[in-house]
């Protein structure tokens, strides 16, 4: 795997683990950090051995949001317009990749921090964690799609709670409105995220991506276009060798051993 500056990125077997490598400054989502990571996902993407992604983070922080420094700063619309669009292409990036993506939460995910772990598929956070839409506190909207995912995820009238008041949530709040997979101690957190993206790792690949492509695009979707893209992927799928090696394990009766293939 290639070496970065701002991120870590191994692999632990057959599962990709990005780690956001700034804890002296609560690892904020910096233009050097979006590069590194669209690179890392880029990696994922065409590493066939590697099935499943976990993000996560090194010390106390998992993300305090976007570039601390600009904080502060007048940036102009064109500026703005740069700095967003480059956060637009990582989200993008993270909700197209056909691989599944774990969030590991081991801390304060604030601003684009919290909307990060929503772009995951899955998210196990530790008990330690907590959760804000911290933008309004700055006078600004949420961006990093929260404004999109939140709704489809909790409602409109509790995405109105998280971004009209800006509060904070602990790991359990988050967990019973329905955002985070599981809350665990703190020192299980790394345990338990490799055993799940291990268990995604070890399902048949193709067909997680194609539901997960799907998912993405279905509430922008008639129920008729949604059976239409059903029928596609089955084709597809059927002539993969993980759908075969299905159908074979189901008649000789034994767990399958999917590939990815």
């Amino acid at each position: 795997m290639t070496d970065y500056t701002h991120i870590l990125l191994e692999e632990r077997n057959g599962v990709g683990v990005l780690t956001l490598n700034h804890p002296e400054s609560r690892n904020p989502l910096t233009e050097e950090t979006k590069e590194e990571m669209l690179a890392a996902l880029d990696e994922m993407e065409h590493a066939d051995h590697l099935r499943a992604l976990i993000i996560t983070a090194r010390g106390a922080s998992f993300c305090a949001g976007g570039d601390v420094k600009k904080i502060g700063q007048e940036l102009t619309p064109e500026e703005i317009t740069r700095v967003m669009e480059k956060s637009q292409k990582l989200l993008w990036k993270i909700l197209t990749l056909e691989k599944p993506i774990l969030a590991a939460v081991n801390g304060d995910a604030f601003g684009m921090g919290f909307n990060l772990v929503l772009a995951a598929d899955f998210a196990i956070a530790s008990d330690k964690a907590r959760f804000s839409e911290v933008f309004i506190k700055l006078g600004l909207v949420p961006d990093f799609g929260a404004l999109y995912l939140l709704p489809r995820l909790i409602g409109v009238w509790k995405t109105k709670e998280l971004v009209f008041l800006g509060g904070t949530l602990s790991a359990q709040d988050a967990k019973e409105m329905g955002l985070i997979y599981k809350v665990v101690p703190q020192q299980d957190l790394e345990k338990e995220a490799m055993d799940l993206a291990s268990r995604l790792a070890q399902m048949p690949t193709q067909a997680i991506g194609r539901a997960k492509q799907l998912l993405s695009r279905t509430f922008d979707m008639t129920l008729g276009e949604v059976l239409e893209e059903e029928i596609k992927a089955q084709i597809l799928l059927s002539r993969t060798e993980d759908h075969r090696e299905a159908i074979r394990a189901f008649l000789e009766k034994r767990p399958p051993k999917f590939q990815g293939k």
